[in-house]
């Protein structure tokens, strides 16, 4: 892959920081599944909880990255009684920021495990590590809030949503997640068209069935309600597995990208996957980008392996009457 990346400025602290300079006019945006650095991570890894992306570049090389963040991170906060609960240390964090990763998506049914506090302390460690965070937040403004940047002149908005679910869907006066609802997510969209603060508007949704190889009706109903309501993207995951990836009009709909890093499983090594959207003239281009987990640290997967696993996306992606495959 030729190596494209761009001065990166987060917009919520002000703050920017440089990848290494390349192609003045293409922008590629990279997409991962669910990351939980903690639990069985942290069992497998011991003391070096930095070890996820040791030698994984594909983070480093492009314009923009994003991830879904599987957990709070805290050491605070009263354990809410359900079936799996995770917390994960702010040190941890560093292996998100040397990853290249600059946004987390917190809409999702483990954010709020320990909680308000947890999710505070979540907010205030991400902000002070320099991580974009969207989908949850103090109030319901605040986690509706996009994450905004231009880069090489292109206007990128993302937005993250979940629930009704484990996690509370926030309010004018408590903390919570966004709610995926979608004459909200209209709204959100429309919002941003009418400012003309965003040209390209990425949905992440954690949603979906646990296991499920293919996406629910349900789902595949409200993808393309939001690519009606001009989206661009959808990026999903919560089943912790892969699904198909449909293209709808003039969009794309990755219903999951399954684990990325994940510790909530015992499996240490597995396949997966990143995806990327590369927007070049007026036709965007997108690649699935195999990747093989092994124990606990991501590594680009090539060769015969490589092979397979997009074989199993396209055969994934048949449901579907358009898909990137054809």
């Amino acid at each position: 892959m030729m190596i494209r990346a761009v001065l990166f400025h987060f917009a919520i602290l002000g703050i920017a920081f440089c990848k290494p300079a390349g192609d003045s006019s293409t922008v590629i945006l990279r997409f991962g599944g669910d990351v939980l650095l903690a639990a069985r991570y942290e069992e497998g890894v011991g003391a070096n909880l930095t070890t996820a992306f040791d030698g994984f570049d594909l983070f480093r090389t492009d314009d923009l990255s994003i991830v879904n963040l599987e957990c709070p991170v805290t050491t605070r906060g009263t354990r809410r009684v359900k079936p799996f609960t995770f917390r994960m240390k702010p040190a941890a964090l560093s292996a998100i920021t040397s990853a290249g990763i600059e946004v987390v998506n917190l809409a999702n049914n483990h954010i709020y495990d320990y909680g308000s506090i947890g999710l505070f302390d979540t907010i205030h460690s991400l902000d002070s590590a320099r991580i974009a965070h969207v989908g949850a937040g103090r109030n319901r403004a605040e986690a509706r809030t996009p994450f905004l940047k231009v880069i090489k002149g292109r206007r990128i908005a993302v937005l993250g949503y979940y629930g009704p679910g484990e996690s509370p869907v926030a309010t004018n006066k408590s903390s919570g997640v966004a709610p995926r609802q979608s004459d909200v997510i209209a709204e959100d969209i429309r919002s941003l068209r009418d400012s003309r603060r965003a040209d390209y508007i990425v949905i992440i949704f954690h949603w979906g069935t646990e296991k499920a190889t293919v996406p629910d009706n349900e789902q595949r109903v409200l993808a393309h309600q939001v690519i009606d309501a001009g989206a661009d993207a959808v990026i999903g995951h919560h089943p912790h597995v892969l699904q198909g990836i449909e293209r709808y009009k003039h969009g794309v709909i990755v219903y999951s990208l399954g684990n990325l890093i994940f510790g909530g499983n015992s499996r240490h090594t597995y396949d997966t996957g990143l995806f990327e959207i590369r927007l070049v003239g007026e036709s965007p281009k997108y690649e699935f980008i195999p990747v093989r987990v092994k124990n606990w640290n991501a590594q680009m997967l090539s060769g015969k392996d490589g092979d397979q696993l997009l074989y199993r996306m396209r055969k994934l992606s048949t449901i579907f009457p358009r898909s990137i495959f054809n």
